[in-house]
């Protein structure tokens, strides 16, 4: 008999410890909004929304112009599916997640790739540092906590340049900037203004938040490559595009030091090639005209550039203060 007690005891407990452990997860769903930016997506699409919405209230999917099923698999599913008629960008498609979130509730906005390469049941992990209040923005990272990655070795080569660009431009301490896997507070999302329309996205988002003192941290995710088809540029121009953002956020944020180390760079090297031609001239009698006259023109264009640099460095505080 008392065996018998004990184990309905056990049972009743395990029940109850089940049923506690269910609502909770329950609570947590109901406060995500998941958004999946998507182009051309039709093999992965389908199972990350079903994937997803075990873990989310609302799943919005933002086709970018796709051309092919993405659109029709989606709408078989519960998601919320946004048509853009043209491919405007990954920038433009999170703009049209980030306007869709601004008119509904949610603790937290998670976004995440439709390709399949992000694990949808890491959602919550992504979530929980925004919903527990400790950051505004939450980054699933590739390559902290000793995760494992299938990362191939030129792409990961390629993101540590592209990592080292976005942490030095924005004075941020992150191991894996250009991760879509990220999680975002209702403050982030009203703060959060994003202009690009592109695959920069990532680094501006990073950009505006320290811009604007917004708490980051990164929560350890894996990834899959293997049989997935997730480029939609080749690395080499994914690379590119992203350098060319970062270099304008650098010269419209930090002025001084976009004009100022080309500025100081042609200075030392056109007085150089001066210094080098008056001394041939002096010893030797020969002139080269060549030299003097580059060496001149570099002089020249280092000065306008620390003049520029100066200037905007200026214009830039005023902004800010004004800002402020």
């Amino acid at each position: 008999m008392r065996s018998n007690a004990s184990m309905s005891l056990q049972h009743t407990d395990r029940a109850i410890e089940s049923s506690t452990t269910d609502q909770a997860r329950d609570l947590t769903t109901d406060r995500i909004l998941v958004g999946i930016p998507a182009y051309n997506e039709e093999i992965g699409i389908g199972s990350t929304i079903l994937a997803a919405q075990q873990y989310c209230s609302t799943v919005v999917v933002v086709d970018d112009g796709s051309a092919d099923n993405t659109v029709s698999i989606a709408a078989q599913t519960d998601a919320v599916v946004l048509e853009h008629h043209e491919n405007v960008g990954k920038g433009g498609a999170v703009q049209t997640i980030f306007e869709y979130a601004h008119g509904h509730d949610f603790d937290a906005l998670v976004l995440i790739d439709g390709d399949g390469q992000h694990i949808p049941d890491e959602i919550p992990d992504v979530a929980q540092p925004v919903l527990d209040g400790n950051v505004d923005m939450a980054i699933g990272s590739r390559y902290i906590e000793q995760k494992q990655t299938e990362t191939p070795l030129y792409r990961r080569f390629g993101q540590q340049f592209l990592d080292v660009l976005t942490t030095g431009s924005t004075n941020s301490d992150l191991t894996d900037t250009q991760s879509g896997f990220r999680a975002f507070s209702p403050t982030a999302v009203d703060e959060l203004t994003l202009l690009t329309d592109g695959i920069g996205v990532e680094s501006e988002m990073i950009s505006e938040a320290t811009e604007k003192n917004l708490e980051l941290d990164e929560v350890p995710i894996d990834v899959r490559y293997e049989g997935v088809d997730g480029q939609t540029y080749n690395p080499l121009q994914h690379g590119l595009t992203v350098v060319a953002f970062v270099l304008q956020l650098i010269r419209d944020r930090h002025p001084l030091l976009f004009f100022g180390i080309p500025g100081m760079l042609l200075l030392l090297v056109g007085g150089g090639l001066g210094f080098q031609s008056a001394f041939l001239y002096q010893t030797t009698g020969a002139f080269h005209q060549w030299r003097a006259i580059s060496g001149g023109f570099g002089i020249l264009l280092g000065t306008l550039c620390l003049f520029c640099a100066l200037v905007l460095s200026q214009i830039r505080n005023m902004v800010v203060k004004i800002n402020e």
